[in-house]
């Protein structure tokens, strides 16, 4: 063997070592749905989820990606178009989507009484999962999909058991204090180029927030 090709053969090995610990890193991503689509809304943009999860794994050992979704549960479109997403989503393997639906409310408006629906239970699902998952050693790092500061103490406990979290979110639309926990954050803005929906998907579902 010649020196050249030997010397070559030893980059290559070495490579491959310094990439082993971050290809066995177990990665968890949960995504708070309604915080994600009310900014999307906001911008008028449109995401492919499976380009979002590749992105953020960059390259680890991506265990699952929970995502949280709402609906109107007398609103029959609705319905549809969340059980449409959430196969989509499921078929397409690796997420696990969670639909909690929407809790009526009555408000008062200059003495008229009316209801509306309100989403009710999305941040709870989210941190139990986070929580319990993080106890049971399931993952290292915990990727957070949202910008909501309620979830401030959440990510607290989950570093305090010695895992690392990252959070994602567009950095208009996040507290400086959960910017300021997490390990790494991801601007989502400076990832819409390579999340953007391709127009090859011209039927992908989108769920109500």
């Amino acid at each position: 063997m010649g020196e050249g090709i030997g010397r070559e053969i030893a980059r290559e090995i070495e490579k491959l070592i310094r990439r082993l610990p971050r290809t066995q890193e177990r990665v968890m991503i949960f995504i708070d749905g309604p915080n994600l689509y009310g900014q999307l809304r906001q911008i008028r943009q449109k995401i492919d989820y499976f380009k979002l999860v590749r992105v953020l794994a960059e390259g680890r050992n991506l265990i699952r990606t929970y995502i949280y979704v709402t609906y109107n549960p007398e609103d029959e479109e609705e319905k549809r178009k969340v059980d449409s997403f959430i196969r989509a989503l499921e078929e397409g393997g690796g997420f696990y989507v969670k639909p909690i639906p929407k809790r009526k409310k009555y408000i008062n408006e200059n003495g008229v009484r009316r209801e509306i629906w309100v989403e009710k239970g999305t941040d709870v699902a989210l941190v139990t999962d986070m929580l319990t998952l993080a106890y049971n050693d399931a993952y290292d790092t915990a990727i957070l999909v949202s910008g909501d500061t309620d979830f401030i103490e959440a990510v607290r406990a989950v570093k305090a058991r010695g895992k690392k979290v990252e959070v994602a979110a567009f950095s208009i639309a996040i507290g400086p204090e959960l910017k300021r926990l997490a390990d790494r954050f991801w601007g989502l803005e400076w990832l819409l180029d390579k999340v953007r929906l391709s127009t090859s998907h011209p039927a992908w579902p989108t769920p109500t927030p």
